[in-house]
């Protein structure tokens, strides 16, 4: 590569115009970790919203099933896969399937969420922790998320350039990445890596009909969240109602945001409406991971 590259990335100016460009009867939709917790709200929603959903589960038995079960609820179409999305050969296996699916179907992978990831198993000091738990936190939420993008981001500008409409990943992040959450290090800081890999494909992959956003789901109530003591006290309100979740990502999915691209957004603190009312006012740093 001959360019001269600079530390950090320009962000993308907008016309301060939304605009809804997908077609989700169209579009296939990829979400690792979809057969359960968060990860089945959005693969019910988007399945539901006319998408076809690729729904991954480490077992490819639970996906199977998820996605029989999804597909009777919605009425849409479904496909379960058996994924470690740390396995470099099962993702490029997964890649083959999803090319076949788009011959098969005639849609184009044009959404993946990256909503597969894991947390220390235990809540304290770094030094307190199970190590094997630390390397499996790193795996799922950097190697796994890393890998999807390398594998995935061809076919995903593939469906740009062929339907004249931008593609879009869906990070989901955290609180945790943008502001730190000491009792769970290594989960922040694998949080926080996802702003990294985003700046690379808004600096690469936007030219090139790509767009990427870092979408923390707020707290849902989901079993993860609940093994959890930091959230021991929630009650009522103080979760994210899965539908704060699914209606962000369906507006990101669908364009109206894409000034957003490689910006970090908050389901219980952002809306559609409110986001689109503060597009004309991004500057450069707003919303991103920024160390001065």
């Amino acid at each position: 590569m001959s360019e001269k590259l600079p530390y950090g990335t320009n962000m993308p100016t907008t016309d301060g115009t939304p605009e809804a460009t997908a077609v989700p009867s169209e579009t296939i939709a990829l979400i690792t970790g979809g057969a359960r917790g968060i990860g089945r709200h959005l693969s019910e929603a988007f399945a539901g919203a006319g998408y076809h959903v690729i729904v991954t589960a480490t077992s490819a038995s639970n996906a199977e099933a998820a996605a029989d079960e999804i597909a009777e609820a919605t009425g849409g179409g479904v496909t379960g896969v058996g994924l470690r999305t740390d396995d470099i050969a099962a993702v490029k296996a997964l890649r083959e399937s999803v090319v076949a699916l788009e011959a098969e179907t005639g849609k184009r992978l044009q959404v993946l969420i990256n909503n597969a990831g894991r947390i220390e198993s235990s809540e304290g000091p770094l030094w307190d922790a199970d190590p094997e738990s630390l390397k499996a936190v790193v795996d799922a939420n950097v190697t796994g998320v890393a890998l999807m993008i390398n594998v995935f981001a061809p076919v995903l500008m593939a469906g740009a350039e062929a339907t004249s409409r931008p593609s879009r990943i869906i990070d989901l992040n955290s609180g945790s990445g943008a502001k730190g959450t000491p009792a769970y290090a290594v989960y922040s800081a694998s949080k926080a890596a996802l702003f990294r890999l985003a700046d690379s494909v808004v600096h690469f992959g936007h030219d090139k009909g790509l767009r990427i956003f870092e979408m923390a789901p707020g707290v849902v109530e989901t079993a993860m969240t609940k093994s959890m003591p930091v959230h021991d006290f929630r009650q009522g309100d103080d979760w994210t109602s899965p539908g704060q979740v699914t209606d962000l990502a369906l507006a990101l999915a669908s364009g109206t945001l894409d000034a957003f691209t490689g910006r970090y957004v908050r389901a219980g603190a952002d809306s559609e409406e409110s986001l689109i009312s503060e597009a004309n006012e991004l500057e450069d740093s707003t919303r991103r991971l920024t160390l001065c």
